[in-house]
């Protein structure tokens, strides 16, 4: 049978099922419904998992939504989108509630990209399509995100402390629920294939999904919901959030990021709400299997009951085999009573999934399937596949998956061209994605139409990352010679990609080349944040234009496939190694043996691209990978106790780390620390903060590459002696050492934070000994720092460190202030640790000995920065500012013109300014860095570097 009209599926487990007449005619109407019910929501804090969450009834909801759709519409004349833009489950619930309630049209927005430029012209579209839509966020996202200031934008801040009583309908209609037809919910695409396109979902639309996937998924009046995903995305909004109130069912909310940083997260929290249905794209599987491998080889391995478990939705992109069926093993070793993976297809357009189908390990083993079925679709969706010449396919036929039914919307909003190009002459949705059915009536995956990367679930243009490395103008590279295209090895968990270019000459030295390839990785992966599988140096002769300029992906992907390229492919899933096997310097020690063997056991690259002459960081070591550097070379090697993290700061390379291990007595004071050797551009020097290393600069050493960067770490973090008595002396020591590093100019230097005192003083000391200062740069600091260390005790010190690391938040800097005044300082670290984060702390492993010291040299920088007052000039002044702490100045407006426009009186030029993303603590974080690069370069370029 020709599986284009499915069955209808009887429910049977507990729930009814309403005729047509009862169906809900608004979203108001199903929440309504629902807090007849004791049910509800369980919503845990961001980085509170640990913790316990905050419960919140249906009717609980329905009755604030009511509230609040009441001060909305006291700031709201009119009837337009209201476009939501906020990061944490509880507020976009609420509020998602309060526009709909209000009569208002809400639109989810996607997670905005830390590219500026992008970020802006993607806001500017939606202006547009959006016809000037209120912007509700909140006061932390706009101080991050100045472009979300709009001649309409609210914060909930302002609507939090305006007065429910104050009903607008008193003066007006009350407002008139969303039905129909009529848009009632906008879904954007992601806008990273071209400027944003809405999805209007209709209520008919919602419900009909909705009733067919609570009869798919067979819940009963005990199912509880988990959700992770972003309600900007269906996989929450319909899958799991309006599923749950729909069938009066419970649900679970958390952070993102909670459950990415430790899978196991999720298995506990499966475990503490007895949930019986998630949902999780093939991504976090293959990152939930990884993570459970670790914990079964423990001794004895943890304790978890999953019995509750009865489905893991899975989407997004396909499923392999081998990954479903080794998680299905261990799923099973965990208390899972029945295989719980339940492989669907779907889309926004859609509603989210609309195909299921429950993992069959022995069925697809038996086909051979690299990926499995996605299974089949429910009551209320069609689907069909067409050939190319618009007749059906027959069994295990490709064509193109082509959608149908309830289920399916009619348009994107305000946009007619891209809705007739979107549904064939006979009204059928056309998906891009091709597939066949197999003999058992299974829908199969099999590839794309459009040129579009899905990675991590997330979908990506080839053209944007074309762009950047074309924009990024990487010396020797042929313009407008890239290309690049999708590529899944075999075997591989998730979908990856390839970048072609063309070297402008040919380039016979391999240091040379790889340092190139490794140019144009690090480019390339500012876009999806992933590296490319390979890059692929191909001679511009050998890459054939159309008569429109353009190379086709399609045939390079092909030639790729076919072998073409095998003599040219550089791996880059790791930091290319210019030091290839041929100029290796082997271990000559035992220590050094050792050393190489826990990099190879923890980055897992192969030994023979280890040389002991490289730094740790060129290796791939990074700020959060360094703590368990140290732990797995203390236990393999068991040295002394006054060798630490700190030592390997200092002087990071493999042989030198060597030494200090064998040699630890008499290690001298070295502050030069080599973050990032390569590069033939002048080098940065970056001058550590308060704290005294250079953690908070490896993300910029693996984002900036086209120049060696060289740190300052301080005295005292290791056994070097006593800590520094002033900022000039310690300026006077980095002088000597940057001179004996780099014996010309022009210089390059930038302080963070409280650093940039003893940048400034040591750009004077250069210049006074005649050299030129190309560059001098404040990263987010004042010339004038007493008044912000001047309350700075030990513990305050403590407590600011600790944030600084990510273990604790901002807002609760000032509680545990008022807690810990009065505790020893080995009380102070030990309630740090014991109040941090649980998943941060587990990745830093960081000891109670690191933190302390750390807090020592922060403490002692606070003494001399009390004594600091600034003197004289240097040629000019850079200021790069962001969001400052909330405890030295809450506005950012004031930060900029009281505090860090006073960098004036010590520059004899004009001050350059630069806006950066993210606040002062996070500002050089990975999520940031690339947008800070990017600013950094320019400016450099601009000052002859």
């Amino acid at each position: 049978m020709h599986p284009t009209v499915p069955t209808t599926r009887a429910n049977g487990h507990g729930l009814s099922t309403s005729s047509i007449e009862d169906e809900p005619t608004s979203l108001p109407a199903i929440l309504t419904a629902a807090a007849q019910s004791p049910t509800g929501i369980c919503i845990y804090a961001p980085g509170q998992v640990a913790g316990s969450p905050a419960r919140l009834s249906y009717a609980d909801l329905a009755r604030r939504a009511h509230e609040d759709a009441c001060v909305l519409l006291n700031h709201i004349h009119d009837q337009p989108v209201v476009l939501i833009h906020l990061d944490n489950h509880a507020d976009n619930i609420r509020w998602f509630w309060a526009v709909v309630y209000a009569g208002l049209l809400p639109a989810m927005s996607t997670p905005l990209s830390q590219n500026a430029p992008q970020r802006a012209q993607h806001l500017q579209d939606l202006q547009e399509l959006l016809e000037a839509p209120v912007v509700l966020t909140s006061a932390g996202l706009l101080a991050q995100f100045p472009e979300l200031t709009q001649p309409r934008t609210l914060t909930i801040e302002q609507l939090g402390h305006a007065d429910p009583r104050r009903d607008a309908t008193a003066e007006r209609a009350p407002p008139q629920p969303r039905q129909g037809d009529a848009p009632a919910v906008l879904m954007l695409t992601s806008g990273s294939t071209g400027p944003a396109k809405a999805v209007s979902l209709t209520v008919p639309q919602m419900v009909a999904a909705l009733r067919s996937k609570s009869r798919a998924e067979a819940y009963t009046h005990r199912s509880v919901l988990l959700n992770w995903i972003g309600l900007d995305h269906v996989a929450n909004l319909l899958e799991i959030h309006l599923n749950a109130i729909f069938t009066a069912t419970e649900q679970v909310q958390v952070q993102a990021r909670d459950v990415l940083t430790d899978p196991w997260v999720l298995l506990r929290l499966i475990e503490r709400h007895r949930v019986s249905h998630t949902f999780a794209p093939n991504f976090f599987l293959a990152l939930l299997r990884q993570r459970i491998a670790g914990e079964e080889g423990r001794d004895p391995p943890p304790a978890i009951d999953l019995s509750s478990l009865q489905a893991i939705v899975t989407g997004g992109e396909a499923n392999g085999v081998e990954l479903a069926a080794t998680l299905t093993r261990q799923l099973q070793r965990l208390g899972v009573v029945d295989p719980v993976l339940c492989i669907a297809y779907g889309l926004t357009e859609a509603c989210a999934a609309l195909t299921y189908g429950r993992f069959d390990a022995l069925s697809e083993a038996k086909e051979g399937h690299e990926f499995a079925s996605v299974g089949t679709p429910v009551d209320n969706a069609r689907v069909r596949i067409q050939t190319a010449t618009g007749v059906p396919a027959s069994s295990l036929e490709i064509g193109e998956v082509q959608l149908s039914g309830p289920v399916v919307f009619r348009q994107y909003y305000r946009h007619p061209a891209a809705t007739q190009r979107s549904f064939t002459s006979d009204g059928w949705f056309r998906t891009g994605d091709r597939g066949y059915w197999d003999a058992e009536g299974r829908l199969h995956l099999a590839g794309r139409d459009k040129e579009i990367l899905v990675i991590n679930g997330v979908n990506y243009s080839p053209q944007e990352i074309e762009t950047v490395l074309e924009l990024a103008h990487i010396p020797g590279l042929v313009p407008s010679h890239f290309a690049v295209f999708a590529h899944r090895p075999s075997g591989s968990d998730t979908e990856g990609y390839c970048v072609i270019y063309s070297p402008a000459h040919p380039v016979a030295d391999p240091v040379s080349r790889d340092a190139t390839a490794e140019r144009v990785a690090s480019i390339a992966s500012t876009i999806p944040h992933v590296r490319p599988n390979w890059v692929i140096p191909v001679p511009a002769t050998r890459l054939q234009k159309s008569s429109l300029g353009k190379l086709s992906r399609t045939k390079l992907q092909t030639e790729f496939l076919a072998g073409v390229f095998d003599a040219n492919m550089i791996r880059s899933q790791g930091p290319i190694h210019s030091a290839g096997p041929a100029r290796r310097i082997a271990p000559a020690t035992p220590t050094e043996e050792a050393i190489v063997t826990v990099l190879e056991e923890m980055l897992e690259v192969p030994r023979e691209v280890i040389s002991v002459d490289q730094t740790i960081f060129a290796l791939g070591v990074t700020s959060v990978t360094l703590f368990r550097f140290e732990q797995l070379l203390r236990e393999r090697l068991g040295f002394a106790a006054g060798v630490s993290l700190i030592t390997f700061l200092n002087s990071p390379v493999v042989r030198n780390i060597a030494d200090t291990i064998d040699h630890a007595t008499s290690t001298q004071y070295n502050p030069v620390v080599p973050l990032q050797p390569r590069g033939d551009r002048p080098p940065l020097w970056l001058v550590h903060p308060a704290s005294g290393n250079v953690l908070a600069f490896l993300p910029l050493a693996r984002t900036l590459t086209d120049r060696p960067l060289y740190g300052l770490t301080a005295r005292g973090l290791g056994d070097h002696g006593q800590l520094f008595a002033s900022i000039e002396a310690m300026a006077d020591t980095y002088y000597t050492h940057v001179k004996r590093t780099q014996p010309h100019g022009p210089y390059a230097l930038t302080g963070y934070s409280l650093g940039t005192t003893v940048a400034f003083e040591l750009a004077k000391r250069l210049e006074a000994n005649g050299d030129h200062v190309a560059f001098c740069a404040a990263l987010d600091s004042p010339p004038h720092i007493i008044p912000l260390v001047q309350h700075l005790d030990w513990t305050r010190a403590a407590i600011r460190v600790t944030y600084f690391l990510g273990l604790i938040p901002q807002e609760a800097i000032p509680a545990y202030e008022a807690e810990m005044a009065h505790l020893s300082r080995d009380q102070v670290i030990a309630r740090l640790l014991a109040v941090a984060r649980p998943a941060e702390r587990a990745r830093l492993h960081l000891t109670a000995e690191q933190l302390t010291a750390i807090v020592y040299v922060t403490d002692n920088f606070g003494e001399m920065g009390r004594q600091y007052e600034p003197s004289g000039t240097v040629r000019k002044m850079d200021v790069f500012h962001c969001i400052p702490l909330q405890s030295v100045c809450a506005d950012r407006g004031r930060w900029v013109e009281e505090y860090l426009s006073k960098w004036q009186d010590f520059s004899r030029e004009e001050i350059g300014w630069i806006e950066c993303e993210g606040d002062h603590a996070d500002m050089l974080n990975p999520q940031y860095v690339e947008g800070f690069e990017q600013r950094l370069s320019r400016v450099l370029r601009e000052r002859g570097l």
